[in-house]
């Protein structure tokens, strides 16, 4: 069906013509409610007239009457305005709500004294820690790491955080992960739930399995023992770790210093040995044990031993030189019958 400009005319000002008494009338109810005062206002407000909120919050794209009203009845559902990107917010002057609601066909309208309307977008935050911690969950669970291992994630590009639409199975997806076990590298598609304007996100970076090895805090001295407070455990690569020979913390606590070693180095077991128990010419207890026979006797370490050394000591009351197994601090003992057990009789 055409329509004449004369046509369309008279159209267009009857519409305008209707959307002055509406507005008219709005005023003439809002003036008659101010000044038969609160009660009266009350009992408008419970009828049908459409209230205006001065806060809005939204987890769609567009804004309707019915997230800026309260009482909108059937216009609820009515789009009038375009919603902020997610999880940014805007504000909108209450006169152009007003325009755009009796455009709509809301014509029963209240501003409550608001001059300006905010309007928020709900979003879900989605952050570089949120996709480290898939990738690493997601490569346990393809089997590329062990389930128990820690890993040390790595982007090759850092990822800004980003709002994901609100309502989705998980805000973020990621999809076609690759792993090279030997390289340590990774590549993956990021793709996050509403955001057509990202496309897909391409991801790279390594993943490392880290172990906690024992790193020397202060400078040891040769002879010394080292202490908890001497080492501490710092995250490394595995495969470093066994370059490294890194040794695990009971072959390194109570244990004595080889040699020198300055602070910083990584803790190897070869670096280490026990203890010294016995000191060479110490004065030290050589025992016997077979069954009921117990023998003991005074004598003199002729070595330094620790503990598990075979050392040479001498026989306080016959100067005997015998062999003897350090089993604790100035203890030694006999392992073998015999004339050894002889030299520890007197003369």
């Amino acid at each position: 069906m055409r329509f004449s400009l004369n046509t369309y005319r008279e159209r267009k000002a009857a519409d305008l013509g209707r959307r002055i008494k509406a507005a008219v009338f709005t005023a003439l109810t809002t003036s008659a409610i101010l000044l038969a005062g609160p009660s009266a206002w009350a009992t408008t407000f419970n009828a049908d007239t459409a209230i205006l909120k001065k806060n809005v919050t939204v987890d769609t794209r567009l804004v309707t009457l019915g997230d800026l009203f309260q009482n909108a009845g059937s216009y609820a559902n009515k789009a009038v305005f375009r919603a902020p990107s997610l999880g940014q917010s805007g504000t909108i002057q209450a006169d152009r709500v007003i325009d755009a609601a009796l455009q709509a066909g809301l014509s029963r309208i209240t501003t409550n004294n608001i001059s300006v309307v905010r309007v928020a977008r709900l979003s879900e935050l989605v952050t570089e820690m949120d996709i480290l911690s898939k990738l690493e969950a997601q490569l346990k669970a393809k089997g590329y790491v062990d389930d128990t291992a820690k890993l040390d994630i790595e982007l090759t590009n850092h990822l800004s955080d980003q709002h994901a639409a609100p309502g989705g199975f998980s805000p973020f997806e990621i999809r076609s992960l690759r792993y090279d076990r030997m390289s340590g590298r990774f590549s993956a598609n990021l793709q996050i739930y509403g955001r057509d304007d990202l496309g897909v996100i391409r991801l790279g970076g390594e993943a490392m399995e880290t172990v906690m090895v024992p790193v020397l805090s202060r400078t040891i001295r040769r002879g010394e023992i080292i202490s908890k407070s001497d080492v501490t455990l710092t995250p490394m690569p595995r495969q470093k770790a066994q370059v490294a020979s890194a040794a695990t913390l009971n072959e390194v606590i109570g244990k004595a210093a080889r040699q020198s070693l300055r602070a910083g180095i990584i803790a190897n077991a070869a670096y280490f040995t026990e203890p010294d128990m016995v000191k060479r010419s110490d004065m030290v207890t050589i025992v016997f044990n077979a069954g009921n026979l117990n023998l003991s006797i005074m004598g003199k370490a002729l070595s330094d031993g620790s503990k598990g050394d075979v050392i040479p000591v001498q026989n306080s009351q016959t100067s005997r030189v015998i062999r003897a197994e350090v089993i604790g601090h100035g203890l030694l003992e006999i392992g073998q019958p015999g004339s050894i057990v002889a030299s520890l009789g007197a003369n």
